[in-house]
């Protein structure tokens, strides 16, 4: 119960035959009271090679959920991302369902979503999905945890031949009360993504996250 914020941050910088420069930086922002709980998370990243930009990406996303004693509880959500260099000028998303509480550490969600996508080409859909996830967090030592979290989104019109899923596996290594370090390991599929990009996309970060409360 309260009200939460942590900023954590990746930097990278090399000099020499190609100079590259690597930023990322994401602010969290959690209010929980006894009858609900509710996060924003603001994320922002860049990518330079010889000061060419290489990579870019904006995210965004916001949710509420309605607590109590039972198990099961509503949770509401929206989302917005820019990644062109994804081939998305932009994807939003509104939706809502049931939050299912396995354990005191385990959460099982499924839903409706509503999904707006821009490409570069100036190609806009809207596509209606199901949403499902589940999360966990496994304590590995006294002061690690394992973190899993699986999403997978098909579309109600074509379940089989659209749909997205991605994974997210994070290893918490906490250093203090305030101070922890992420190592993360991404995938993301899109089985029908926007014009010539790939499918998959993969990634592995290590981040530096500080509460500041």
């Amino acid at each position: 119960v309260g009200f939460y914020t942590n900023i954590s941050a990746n930097l990278y910088a090399a000099r020499g035959n190609r100079d590259r420069d690597y930023y990322s930086v994401q602010l969290r922002f959690d209010n929980n009271s006894e009858d609900a709980e509710s996060f924003l998370i603001l994320q922002q990243s860049e990518r330079k090679s010889n000061d060419k930009l290489m990579d870019e990406s904006t995210f965004m996303h916001g949710r509420y959920i309605l607590v109590g004693e039972e198990a099961v509880n509503w949770e509401v959500f929206v989302q917005y991302s820019e990644n062109p260099f994804r081939n998305y000028k932009k994807r939003s998303v509104l939706g809502g369902g049931l939050r299912y509480e396995l354990s005191k550490s385990a959460r099982l969600g499924a839903g409706l979503l509503s999904e707006d996508e821009a490409d570069l080409a100036g190609q806009s859909k809207t596509t209606e999905r199901l949403g499902f996830y589940i999360h966990n967090s496994f304590k590995v030592a006294e002061n690690i945890s394992f973190k899993p979290t699986i999403y997978f989104q098909p579309s109600l019109d074509d379940f089989e031949n659209d749909y997205k899923a991605s994974m997210i596996l994070a290893l918490d290594f906490k250093v203090n009360e305030n101070f922890n370090i992420k190592m993360q390991y991404s995938s993301f599929h899109d089985s029908d993504p926007p014009m010539l990009a790939e499918k998959s996309d993969e990634s592995i970060s290590t981040m530096f996250s500080y509460n500041l409360n």
